[in-house]
Parts: structure tokens; C-alpha cells; sequence
């Protein structure tokens, strides 16, 4: 098992830094709770002639700004069950304590998110131009995807553990 220099909250704030998405994407650290939260928020404009009913209960309409949010937790699998609260965020991913957790699985995530975010952003414009079928729009994390993804990891990155922060 081989450590790195960087700890997980580092690694994980440049992966965020190196995805190309025009939306918002934060880092959020509960020391007590051993969580990390990466936040993401996408945006973009009602289609004239065209209402929609945001996260919060609000119509937008026309012209309007439309905002989606969804969360991704690193949760420390050591004290908490991730099943807890998978309801509540795009995917959990749990890390070893303060062994923290291994590179590849960051890297999968991150290579796939790209992904998921560029698509999810064209099916949000699609949502709210009216051009999609869908009564309802959320981004759905494709765990088969992730999985290949970290096939994919090289052995060495797999063996490399990112250890929680001691700040």
C-alpha cells in the first residue's frame, strides 16, 4: 500500500479544478463527521414560452434561470453507513478512515463525472427548451459505468490511498 503526498480533500479539490464544467462545483468538509461533499450546480435559461418548476418548488418561466444541484458524499465507511444516505446524494463513496481512500477510485469518479456532467447538462437544456420527453429531470449516476471506469485504473492507483486530511 503506498501513500501519496497529497491527502483526499487535495486530491479530490484538483480533480474538481481540472473538470471543464460551466456550472458551480464545491468542496465541503465535516471534520466531526468524517464526510466530504462535493457539491455541483448547473444552470441555464427557460426557453421562451416555456415554464419549469425548479428543485425548490418555484416556477421559472421564460428568460427565467433554472438551477440544478445535486451532491456526491465521501463518507467514512469506518463510522457511517453510506446506505443512510444514499437517497439523499448522486452517489456515496465510502473511504477507509484515516487510511482514506484509494487514487483510482477518485480518478474513476472523476473521469466518469466528466462525462456525466457534460451529458447531464445537454439533457438539462433539452428539459427546459421543451424538447425532452421527461416530466422530470435529475442526473443519474450509472454505477456499471463507474465500475468499468475503475477497471480501467491502473494496479499501482489502486494500491496508492489518498489518507484523510489532519488538519
Amino acid at each position: 500500500m503506498a501513500k501519496t503526498e497529497q491527502n483526499m480533500l487535495d486530491y479530490i479539490g484538483d480533480k474538481m479544478d481540472a473538470l471543464d464544467f460551466d456550472g458551480d462545483l464545491d468542496l465541503n468538509w465535516d471534520k466531526e463527521a468524517h464526510v466530504l461533499e462535493v457539491e455541483l450546480t448547473m444552470y441555464v435559461d427557460a426557453a421562451a414560452g416555456y415554464e419549469v418548476e425548479d428543485q425548490d418548488g418555484q416556477t421559472v418561466d421564460e428568460g427565467g434561470e433554472v438551477d440544478y444541484a445535486d451532491a456526491i458524499l465521501f463518507f467514512d465507511s469506518t463510522r457511517l453507513n453510506g446506505a443512510d444516505y444514499a437517497d439523499n446524494y448522486l452517489t456515496v463513496i465510502g473511504f477507509a478512515g484515516k487510511k482514506g481512500i484509494e487514487q483510482a477510485k477518485v480518478d474513476a469518479l472523476f473521469g466518469y463525472l466528466q462525462t456525466l456532467l457534460d451529458d447531464g447538462q445537454s439533457d438539462l437544456f433539452d428539459f427546459v427548451d421543451g424538447t425532452s420527453d421527461a416530466e422530470t429531470f435529475a442526473l443519474h449516476f450509472d454505477q456499471a459505468k463507474f465500475d468499468a471506469a475503475y477497471a480501467e485504473q491502473p494496479a499501482a492507483t489502486k494500491a496508492t490511498f489518498l489518507p484523510y486530511p489532519k488538519y
